[in-house]
């Protein structure tokens, strides 16, 4: 028999195997026991959540011989047809390739039919954001006068590219990302199924790398026993993953601390050298002093063990809850830069020499704060104003001046000076 990847093989097929959706699968329970079944769902969220195989969870709940239920038996012909994929009652149709008005119109005409074997004719479409607005205005009127026994399901990760008309005509349940503890639990569980001895360090790394998606960790699982077999360590994981061990990133920092700007870089340089990315480094470095961040405050992340916490803690007490804060921007404003970079070594030598600097940032950040404190204590307390001092008053509108008189005239000139008369021209001889 051909190997059926983990994905596949432990894929949910009950509302109980379904992880971390507690508040959707609750609600699709009630609704089926409650015989108020919508006639149309929308499921969003983010990729490997478990949205298709909900939808097929919902299908075999309908469709089951003894349902509606909220326990599917997974035993009935109609739950073996739909876990096969071959139920001529639930047609699951990818929206990324039909999606034109034609494939709609198609569709539409198929309604018309009744189940053959089943209660339901269920529509799963897959990633129905890729259907054309006109394929969308199609399927409006279908949607508000549904015919009878015909229920759709549509699946999609990106809900806000759905049609406004569409969205109101579904029932929306929004899928979150699965926690890290969850993912640890399940791949825990198959582990032990499957006789793989793993520790817990390295299933806490796969599940932080598949970043809230259950599929792929599954997926990363698998690539991970391709190469460990059944015999799991945390440094082949590492090494599969291009993922640098924690205490590398520690001593990083303490170089930073430590102001050691040429082991720093040296450091930087063996770290590329090893054939990590640089933008890759980044998000790590970042993720590093988020955790430091969260012990600094008190908090005790589920993302990691509990043995890995006293090295974040010694880097926290290393820098003060300022002094992180900085870090953690400026390596989110590096990230922003290094994805139109064309140099990304030289950026990251750059942020190494500024991350050593960060003592003097704190010194100019005190002294901002004394020169504001100062300037308000040194400047004087509110005192009453004084009066204006009164203005020179405007003189008055004179009154017209009347035509003066020669005499005044007269009068007003200044006397004439009296000069001495030049001397008489001596006689002639």
């Amino acid at each position: 028999m051909n190997y059926i990847v983990l994905a596949r093989k432990y894929r949910p097929q009950s509302f109980s195997e379904v992880y971390a959706q507690d508040h959707v699968t609750e609600i699709l329970q009630n609704s089926i026991e409650a015989n108020r079944i919508a006639h149309a769902f929308l499921f969003t969220g983010p990729r490997g959540v478990g949205k298709t195989s909900m939808a097929r969870i919902m299908a075999k709940s309908l469709n089951c011989v003894n349902g509606p239920t909220a326990q599917p038996c997974n035993e009935c012909a109609n739950c073996v047809d739909i876990t096969a994929g071959v139920s001529p009652d639930v047609i699951e149709i990818d929206g990324a390739s039909n999606t034109s008005v034609d494939d709609v119109r198609d569709l539409q005409k198929e309604l018309v039919y009744a189940p053959t074997q089943s209660k339901y004719k269920i529509y799963i479409i897959d990633e129905v954001h890729m259907l054309s607005k006109s394929a969308f205005n199609a399927l409006l009127k279908t949607l508000e006068e549904p015919p009878d026994n015909v229920v759709f399901i549509f699946a999609t990760t990106e809900a806000q590219k759905v049609l406004p008309t569409i969205v109101s005509r579904c029932q929306r349940h929004d899928f979150k990302r699965i926690p890290v503890e969850a993912i640890v639990r399940r791949l825990r569980e198959i582990c032990k199924l499957e006789s793989i001895k793993v520790d817990e360090e390295s299933l806490h790394l796969i599940a932080r790398k598949a970043d809230g998606g259950m599929r792929d960790a599954l997926s990363l699982m698998d690539q991970v026993l391709s190469y460990c077999l059944n015999d799991v360590s945390v440094g082949k994981v590492r090494e599969i993953f291009g993922v640098i061990p924690t205490m590398v990133f520690s001593e990083m920092f303490k170089l930073t601390k430590a102001r050691d700007s040429v082991s720093l870089i040296n450091q930087l340089h063996e770290v590329l050298e090893a054939g990590m990315d640089a933008g890759e480094l980044l998000v790590n470095m970042t993720e590093f002093i988020r955790i430091a961040l969260l012990r600094k405050v008190g908090v005790a992340p589920s993302d990691i063990t509990t043995e890995e916490y006293a090295i974040y803690d010694e880097v926290a007490d290393l820098f003060s809850q300022d002094d992180l804060l900085y870090l953690i921007s400026t390596l989110i404003q590096a990230r922003n830069e290094i994805r139109t970079s064309s140099n990304p070594q030289l950026l990251l030598e750059v942020l190494m020499l500024r991350l050593c600097k960060i003592e003097e940032m704190s010194e100019v950040g005190e002294l901002i704060k004394l020169v504001k404190s100062g300037v308000q204590a040194v400047s004087p307390a509110p005192v009453r104003a004084a009066s204006p001092a009164p203005s020179t008053p405007k003189a008055a509108p004179q009154a017209p001046r009347s035509q003066p008189t020669k005499a005044a005239v007269q009068a007003a000139k200044p006397a004439p000076q009296v000069s001495a008369s030049p001397a008489a021209p001596a006689p002639a001889p």
